[in-house]
């Protein structure tokens, strides 16, 4: 069966010409709640799945958290997610691909579709909060190191034997290392004021724009169902009432519903190529990085090493009824490759080339002023 598809923005439109046309009818107090829209229409959709067809692919707990008293359903009981809703609810179980086969390929023609509207869209807000300082900024940074991802060789590229040991003796550096690195990080025990010069705030530091991304810097990989950038509408949605104040029921029996609250998720991947990630992200100068090594003089010394990276991910929150952003977040996928030798109670390793994986995720929450 093929999947049909909604636009959400349309949806939300008959929902407000409904609650309109009811109000207009009541002769009571009550306050009807008001369904809100989005302000700007990036073609969001979401897939529709049946019933029948989720059974097959999905374990029962997860057909509970889908449908009411599953277990009684016809085959034919549709619901809505949306891309976004997917990866979050299956995205690491071993049956996402089975749910993602049952959508059709004009479907994701659809879906696809609007990348660059969702990135003019993004670029356009962050810019303007980092060229204005239109909203109040709170950021925090975190960084860690995948010391199970690292990888021992010689100086001719050869793996080294005792890697188990070597990860431990880097776990013992990377203990150490931690301790000091948050006097590196961007941190903000509080927020900036309205107007505030954030060229030294917010990605790239620096640099007047935030982001001058286009859709060649980004990176999609189809056998794992990553795509450079999508946006969905998660709504949050509160019961219709009807003239008495009772929870409003359609002709079938089922409570009517409005969307209370539309928050527009954006999810952009980047390229793994310097070029590309310095158009949104800051990329520590090497200094900076050899710095965080001195804690560790101890147990090795740093002859060189160099930055490259795996594809990096910017995720956006936004309030889709007043284009006003809520939040970012940029998670730094890094492959550091050093050539450290080996000092002290360690020196019987002697001089080796290691590669390991680091993220750096930096958040920025935005507070924005009110009317009144």
């Amino acid at each position: 069966m093929k999947k049909s598809f909604i636009k959400i923005t349309a949806v939300i439109t008959v929902l407000v010409m409904l609650a309109v046309s009811l109000a207009g009818c009541t002769s009571t107090e009550v306050e009807r709640p008001v369904a809100v829209e989005s302000k700007t229409d990036l073609s969001d959709i979401s897939f529709a799945f049946t019933y029948g067809e989720m059974k097959e692919v999905l374990p029962s707990d997860e057909l509970a958290s889908l449908y009411e008293n599953f277990n009684k359903l016809e085959d034919d009981r549709t619901v809505y997610l949306s891309y976004y809703e997917l990866v979050s609810r299956y995205g690491s179980e071993d049956y996402f691909d089975d749910v993602l086969a049952l959508i059709s390929d004009e479907d994701w023609a659809t879906f696809t579709a609007n990348q660059q509207d969702a990135l003019d869209y993004f670029n356009k807000l962050i810019n303007s909060i980092k060229s204005t300082g239109e909203a109040m900024v709170a950021y925090g940074e975190s960084f860690w190191i995948t010391y199970d991802g690292a990888v021992f060789k010689t100086a001719d590229g050869e793996l080294l034997d005792g890697q188990d040991e070597l990860k431990a003796a880097f776990r013992l550096y990377g203990d150490t290392a931690m301790t000091d690195i948050g006097s590196y990080l961007m941190n903000s025990s509080e927020a900036t004021d309205l107007g505030d010069d954030l060229t030294d705030i917010i990605y790239p530091l620096g640099k007047a724009e935030a982001s001058t991304l286009t859709l060649s810097d980004l990176y999609t990989d189809e056998a794992s169902k990553t795509y450079p950038i999508y946006t969905s509408i998660i709504t949050t949605s509160v019961n219709d009432l009807d003239e008495n104040g009772d929870n409003l029921e359609d002709e079938d029996g089922e409570y009517v519903y409005v969307p209370s609250e539309l928050v527009r998720m954006i999810s952009i991947t980047v390229k793994p190529e310097e070029e590309s990630v310095k158009k949104a992200f800051t990329v520590r100068e090497k200094d900076g990085i050899i710095a965080q090594f001195d804690v560790a003089a101890g147990y090795m010394t740093l002859n060189s090493f160099e930055i490259g990276f795996n594809p990096c991910k910017i995720t956006a929150s936004i309030n889709s009824v007043t284009d006003e952003m809520t939040s970012v977040t940029y998670e730094k996928n890094m492959v550091i490759t050093a050539n450290i030798t080996f000092t002290g109670p360690l020196a019987q390793y002697g001089n080796v080339i290691v590669e390991f994986p680091c993220t750096s995720s930096l958040t920025y929450s935005f507070g924005w002023p009110t009317e009144g």
